[in-house]
């Protein structure tokens, strides 16, 4: 009885106030319509531009589901699709250009385009070629992209399959981009700029590659330098990302709260110190290749020899070799060669949450990785990795992406390591026709 007293005289008050707290502001607003009707009519019309607005937004959907039906019927064209950019600061290009837009990395490329020869602008480029402003962004000029493919570490790491001795018998103008223009009168809309590239974007079920068109004038060295520093922060505010591994807010999910605590943290950054030296140094040979670029990608499709697949060779020493790739061998420490392995065995892939169940047989396979036995600790290891309470398997799974995109690009690497999506099954993409267990 007294509980009950003492919680009415506590609610009640604060019932009191609440109520006097929603007149006050309900008097304030009827004060500054100019009195209750008018604080009626405008409220009504509020209500009924809602109602209007809502319906627009159903018919407009309706409308876009309809276009894309009859795209996909064929009964419209690529050229008839309402536009999905505006064709003044944003341009649609078909993603036959070439350009793979990898955001593994961070893409900080931004690319000279000209639909006319400008004299002045090229000569820039040409004496400027390494010039980078802010956060370190670079100005592709296209014509140097094949000097840059001369380099044969960096085709390598490119196109992994290259033969021995590959020559790049290409030249790309400035002009390349423009023949990949969707809609035919957006070239005449288009002098000399720069165009920061993005992919994957969906225009009533058509894909295409997202260019960002920002003006360039002629001028003195200065005032142009001026204009691309201008321009690169204005791009880095709007469309800057977390690189390599994401750095966004980790979710605050404790260790060991919950059997998705593993598969919450997939992707994010890993606070083990090796781990994240091995992602720093896979970092520092990205940027040294390919100087955080991704427009490489544009002189690939036009090279004689294409980037391919290559059979995965797990051989009686249980080595990895990717023979295809100049017999390439991947290297790891056993443990997570362990895992990698076990991944290998299950192309339907593994839910973390489940992982325990796969523990014997990761047993068995780092037994023939460590056949002078296991130790205590070996053995405790192997509990921690499969187990989902523990970010274990997000390291392992840190140190198998970094062996692969430490080799090559990881426009071929992501079908070798293990990935997938928060609340679905982990796996490793490649098709098990190219696995070859000796």
């Amino acid at each position: 009885m007294w509980f009950l007293l003492l919680v009415g005289l506590f609610i009640i008050p604060i019932f009191i106030i609440y109520a006097l707290f929603q007149s006050f502001n309900y008097l304030q607003n009827v004060w500054e319509a100019g009195g209750f009707v008018k604080h009626y009519r405008l409220t009504k019309y509020r209500k009924l531009k809602e109602k209007v607005e809502e319906k627009q937004r159903e018919a407009e959907k309706a409308e876009y589901e309809r276009i894309k039906v009859a795209y996909q019927k064929g009964e419209i064209s690529r050229t008839d699709l309402p536009r999905v950019e505006d064709g003044v600061t944003c341009f649609e290009f078909s993603p036959e250009m070439g350009l793979y837009v990898d955001y593994y990395n961070d893409p900080r490329e931004i690319v000279y385009v000209e639909s006319e020869y400008n004299e002045r602008l090229n000569r820039f480029f040409i004496e400027h070629k390494d010039l980078r402003l802010y956060r370190m962004y670079k100005f592709v000029y296209l014509p140097h992209l094949c000097k840059e493919l001369e380099d044969e570490e960096l085709l390598h790491y490119l196109l992994p399959n290259a033969k021995a001795n590959e020559k790049v018998e290409i030249a790309l103008a400035s002009t390349y981009p423009m023949q990949y223009l969707v809609y035919a009168d957006d070239f005449a809309k288009i002098k000399q700029g720069m165009f920061f590239f993005r992919g994957g974007r969906d225009n009533h079920g058509a894909e295409y590659i997202e260019g960002d068109y920002h003006p360039l004038h002629e001028g003195s060295d200065e005032e142009i330098i001026a204009q691309l520093d201008a321009i690169v922060k204005e791009v880095h505010s709007k469309h800057s990302n977390g690189g390599l591994y994401s750095k966004a807010e980790k979710p605050t999910i404790e260790e060991g709260s919950t059997d998705e605590y593993a598969d919450e943290l997939f992707n994010w950054i890993v606070t083990d110190d090796e781990v994240a030296g091995l992602i720093e140094e896979v970092r520092e040979k990205i940027a040294r290749l390919k100087g955080h670029g991704i427009a490489e990608h544009l002189l690939l499709k036009l090279l004689r020899e294409k980037p391919e697949l290559s059979r995965l060779v797990v051989t009686k020493d249980m080595r990895i070799i990717l023979p295809d790739y100049n017999d390439m061998e991947i290297k790891m420490e056993p443990l997570v060669k362990a895992v990698y392995l076990l991944f290998l065995r299950h192309p339907e892939g593994i839910v973390f949450k489940h992982l325990p169940d796969y523990r014997q047989e990761l047993t068995e396979i780092y037994s023939k990785l460590r056949p002078l036995g296991l130790s205590d600790k070996a053995i405790q290891s192997i509990e921690d990795v499969t187990n989902p309470l523990l970010n274990s398997i997000n390291e392992k799974c840190a140190r198998i992406r970094g062996a692969f995109v430490g080799q090559f690009d990881n426009y071929m690497a992501k079908s070798y390591y293990v990935d997938g999506l928060r609340g679905e099954a982990k796996k490793i993409s490649l098709p098990r026709n190219l696995v070859v267990w000796e």
